[in-house]
Formats: C-alpha cells, sequence, structure tokens
C-alpha cells in the first residue's frame, strides 16, 4: 500500500502575526505573514482559527508543524493560541510535530552564532521563490517575512524528518 503524501502546514505562532508555509511533498506551495489586527480579544482568537481552517480547507495537510515557545519569551495569550491551534489540528486529523527555535537552527546546520536572518538566507538559496521576500526583509527596520521563513523552515524539517523514516 503506497504511504499518503505528506501535507505540512507551517505555522510560527503570533498574536499579532502568523508565519503560515504549505509543503506538499517536498514542493513549497504556499508561504505568507497573516497579520491580525486589534488587542487580544475572543474575536482574535476566531479570525486566526478562521484563518488557519482556511488553510486546512484548502490543502487538506496531515500534519502541522508548529514553533514552539521559548517559556520566558512568551505571553500567557501566546501559550493559549499555540494550544488552541494544536486543538484545531488535532480535530481536524493532522498529526502535530513542534520544533524550536535550537532544533531549527541545528536542522539547518547554522554556524557559530546564528540568526533568524541567516536562516532566511538559507532557505532562500533552497527555495529560489523565496528570494523577493528575503531582499524585501533585508530593508525592513523591523522584522516582517522572518515569521514566515521560520513557518517555512518547520514545514521543510518536518517534511524531511518524516520523509527519512
Amino acid at each position: 500500500m503506497p504511504k499518503k503524501p505528506l501535507k505540512i502546514l507551517g505555522i510560527n505562532p503570533g498574536t499579532k502575526y502568523l508565519g503560515i508555509a504549505v509543503h506538499l511533498g517536498s514542493e513549497l506551495r504556499d508561504w505568507r505573514v497573516k497579520t491580525i489586527h486589534g488587542k487580544w480579544s475572543r474575536e482574535k482568537m476566531k479570525k486566526i482559527k478562521m484563518i488557519i481552517l482556511s488553510f486546512i480547507d484548502q490543502y487538506e495537510p496531515n500534519i502541522l508543524a508548529i514553533k514552539k515557545l521559548h517559556p520566558s519569551r512568551s505571553s500567557q495569550n501566546l501559550k493559549y493560541l499555540v494550544t488552541k491551534i494544536k486543538e484545531l489540528s488535532k480535530n481536524n486529523g493532522l498529526k502535530v510535530y513542534q520544533y524550536s527555535t535550537k532544533e531549527l537552527e541545528n536542522f539547518f546546520q547554522l554556524e557559530e552564532k546564528t540568526n533568524k536572518t541567516k536562516m532566511a538566507k538559507t532557505l532562500a538559496s533552497e527555495y529560489p521563490d523565496l528570494f523577493h521576500e528575503f531582499n524585501r526583509e533585508k530593508s525592513n527596520k523591523n522584522t516582517y517575512y522572518i515569521r514566515m521563513f521560520e513557518a517555512v523552515a518547520l514545514a521543510s524539517m518536518c517534511f524531511s524528518k518524516l520523509d527519512n523514516h
């Protein structure tokens, strides 16, 4: 029996910005940053759920790769958001994998003192379609696309690890 193709939804969660990437097999199919305006509220949580459900409906992923939060860099709202994203994913039949920033750095074998920009550059060289966002990010004073690059990294790493099993 042929194994089911890996369809991975990568999410870098945030209460203001969601980094999202979709891998269908080894192919990167979608990548973006979604901005969610306003103060934290039930309405904002509902908006985030609708965004994620729209990606689940469109791509029918079977896996969620989500960033593992750093305990000292996470608010209660962010922790709540991640819990809800994981619940939503499981309720829609997705298997959930979490990876820390350190695991991403190790996976992409980023030398010595690394940073997210180096990881974005590595990803842009692996996925040339990302060069536009990489070049725009270099000129941004405040990071924006880095969230998307982390989502791509999560989905890419997850695919690689699962595909080798």
